[in-house]
């Protein structure tokens, strides 16, 4: 069934080429697609400005529990009149994806929502995203006037409890076991997890973290259903950018129109697609970029590409405001808050020294990976002009012609007398990754600042388009950037997935040093790609300078779907 759904997928991308169909334009029944469901976890739900907010993003479908149509997903932090802190996109692995948010000295005092969906779950009217009530405290600035004009969430302080190990939410009867029940500052925890019934199997988090002396009273309002005209195809393959070129006359859409994108970088990614009969356009990235910004150009004849605008699909889920509320903090609050905030900026000081380490990403090949001839221009005669360095250095290719005439062309050593048809078809010219249309760009840059030049002089057939081979060139920093002062080319913000992150943690095994660096951390574990494999699962972590009364939460889904929650407690106590 799930190939079958797959298979008709396929078939709307290639008919349709957008990533949003309006309803009346569809051919099939949706209704045979599952709804697709997202869930989070965070690693609590009251922050100070200079804590880090951490999350954990599940998708599922009532088909596969194990993962799901979509291969990207998206957080967001917003306030209540739904204006965005910050909007991630993510890499979904298996269904689930993680990440984690500094909250800034200049964020206000007062609650938040933590949004997360795919493009696929918002035609799940019912439950087109999912929220988790955030409160943010800021000690650095003062609490604007309390209004008895709205809504009142009040936070109020209570004495430390002591909780015992908690059933809820496990039907596997996961066990959460400890080596004792209290330990000493910067001691080492044992933890071990077991499941008794075997039906553990799926994808958790783990998080261990000091609990807050607060209790909140009130709720912020969650959002009413989403209804939305259109279709949202699941990014199923990678992340799906895609618009319409409409004519700047009429604003009717375009068909046939070819738009290329490249994402720039080391490892640029170079894309082409053709607009439908509907002027609808679509890439899929897959790969990884670091780039903030991108370019989108229309190919064609200049005078016509003028006469074209390009409107990109926006992926934005926007949601009701909400009506005002406040967050009235209880006085007894103080001496907690003072503390904590002074922890907060020992530990930050220290950011250096206990910064977490981003994983490296995987490497894109360029499209044409290793094919043609490389030259390498330092390890030739340096000519002041490109025209020049092809005539004395780059021998597979030539420059024909003046001014606006000047074109590339390609020799084919099969070809030697130009008979061949495809030698009436210009190259491929990129630059850093940058579609080159005109050619008089690359002709008048400096030869000094470029590093290296690509011939690959055979024909080439990428997307849409044939030519007579490619000329890749490559800056010696890697930064330019075409004419954006014409209407065809414009700069697009599209910035990266999260980066996957090894978080910080401590090893104080070595007793014989003794470390001077202060530990007020409060998150003393979280492990965000827990899966179980086996009946029982063991880890260790240190404790902090930081007495109290700890959490130990369990939080996931099994293979079934089932969500999994356990907890227990200890104590860290002062020497």
């Amino acid at each position: 069934m799930v190939k079958k759904l797959i298979f008709i997928v396929f078939v709307i991308y290639g008919f349709t080429a957008t990533a949003q169909i309006p309803k009346d334009k569809l051919t099939i029944d949706v209704s045979v697609f599952p709804e697709e469901n997202v869930e989070l976890s965070i690693n609590s739900q009251v922050f100070l400005a200079g804590e880090l907010l951490q999350y954990k993003v599940y998708v599922t479908n009532a088909l596969s529990h194990q993962g799901s149509l979509s291969a990207i997903a998206y957080v967001s932090l917003r306030d209540q009149q739904d204006s965005l802190v910050f909007n991630h996109k993510l890499k979904l692995l298996d269904g689930t994806a993680n990440g984690d948010f500094f909250i800034p000295s200049n964020l206000k005092t007062g609650a938040y929502k933590l949004i997360s969906y795919t493009n696929y779950s918002r035609n799940n009217e019912a439950a087109a995203f999912v929220q988790k009530d955030i409160y943010i405290i800021n000690t650095f600035t003062k609490q604007e006037a309390f209004s008895k004009t709205g809504d009142t969430i009040f936070m109020n302080h209570i004495v430390e409890k002591s909780p015992h190990f908690s059933e809820e939410n496990n039907p596997a009867k996961a066990k959460i076991n400890l080596d004792k029940e209290s330990y000493g500052f910067r001691e080492k925890v044992s933890l071990k997890l077991e499941n008794s019934l075997k039906g553990m199997k799926g994808r958790y988090v783990l998080s261990v973290r000091k609990i807050n002396p607060i209790e909140i009273s009130g709720k912020i309002p969650t959002a009413a259903k989403i209804y939305s005209e259109v279709f949202y195809v699941p990014e199923l393959r990678g992340e799906l950018i895609s618009g319409l070129v409409l004519s700047k006359i009429d604003s009717m859409p375009v068909s046939n129109i070819e738009v290329a994108l490249t994402v720039p970088g080391e490892d640029y990614i170079f894309k082409v697609a053709k607009t439908n009969s509907n002027g609808r356009f679509f890439f899929s990235v897959s790969e990884d970029y670091n780039s903030e910004n991108s370019i989108v150009q229309l190919y064609g004849n200049e005078m016509e590409k003028n006469s074209y605008k390009v409107v990109l699909d926006k992926k934005e889920l926007p949601i009701q405001k909400n009506k005002s509320y406040f967050l009235k903090l209880d006085e007894a609050l103080k001496d907690w808050l003072l503390e904590r905030s002074i922890q907060l900026q020992v530990e930050n000081a220290y950011f250096d020294t206990k910064k977490d380490s981003i994983l490296p990403s995987k490497t894109n090949p360029c499209f044409y990976e290793d094919l043609g001839t490389v030259f390498k221009l330092d390890d030739y005669t340096r000519f002041p002009s490109v025209r020049e360095t092809f005539v004395e250095v780059i021998t597979l290719a030539a420059i024909r012609g003046n001014g606006d005439d000047a074109k590339f062309i390609i020799h084919n050593e099969y070809d030697p007398d130009r008979i061949a048809k495809f030698n009436d078809i210009d190259p491929l010219v990129l630059m850093d990754g940058m579609l080159i249309q005109n050619n008089s760009e690359l002709i008048n840059y400096k030869a000094r600042d470029i590093e290296s030049i690509r011939i690959i002089n055979t024909p080439y057939r990428y997307g849409t388009k044939i030519y007579s081979g490619i000329i890749a060139v490559e800056t010696k920093k890697g930064d330019f950037v075409p004419n954006l002062s014409k209407s065809f080319v414009e700069m697009i913000n599209l910035p990266p997935a999260v980066k996957q992150k090894k978080y910080y943690s401590p090893d104080y095994s070595n007793r014989n040093v003794i470390s001077r660096i202060p530990d007020y951390r409060v998150q003393l574990l979280w492990e965000p790609s827990l899966s179980f494999k086996d009946t029982a699962y063991s880890t260790t972590f240190y404790t902090s300078d930081v007495p109290g009364l700890y959490e130990i939460l369990l939080e996931g889904f099994n293979d079934r779907g089932i969500h999994i929650s356990a907890k227990r407690y200890f104590k860290v106590l002062e020497p």
